[in-house]
């Protein structure tokens, strides 16, 4: 199932990739979705840059049926790999992440572009749930989740943006 979401900041794409690459940004984050804990990690790859959140959540909104694939609470692993940046300062990331120990998978891009006085930060995910005649009917509430969660740090990233 697709999930595709942007937001606009009045800053530069340099500025919102800043922003998105720090450390105390994604903890923040982690701590607005209401993460029981969480790592933080970013580093360099050659010319990418790596953000790696992992965060251990509640299972409190998940239906019956996915209960017994996740019990009482569920680790949201997420990778973003930032390529170097464009010539007009645009960024694109290849996502990917996995709910540990379940048969959910994402995958997909990430981008930060410049229109006109503003950045424009957007991503486009793939979420499978590999389960047998019950996942298309979880996915959605996978999507749900995840959408919940970007919202949360979009709405921080205009915090930290200033704008």
């Amino acid at each position: 199932m697709e999930l595709k979401m942007s937001a606009s900041y009045d800053a530069t794409p340099e500025e919102v990739f800043a922003i998105v690459t720090d450390t105390a940004f994604r903890e923040q984050a982690c701590e607005r979705t209401k993460a029981l804990s969480y790592d933080v990690k970013v580093s360099t790859s050659g010319g990418d840059t790596v953000v790696r959140v992992s965060r251990k959540m509640e299972a409190k909104d998940i239906p019956d049926m996915a209960r017994k694939f996740v019990g009482e609470t569920l680790t949201v692993v997420q990778t973003e790999t930032w390529h170097p940046a464009a010539a007009d300062g645009s960024r694109t990331a290849d996502v990917s992440g996995e709910i540990s120990n379940t048969p959910v998978t994402l995958k997909g891009t990430a981008r930060i572009t410049a229109n006109g006085a503003q950045a424009v930060q957007a991503i486009d995910l793939d979420i499978k749930v590999a389960v047998p005649l019950i996942g298309k009917k979880m996915e959605p509430f996978v999507v749900d989740a995840i959408r919940n969660g970007l919202q949360k740090e979009h709405d921080l990233g205009h915090e930290w943006s200033g704008k």
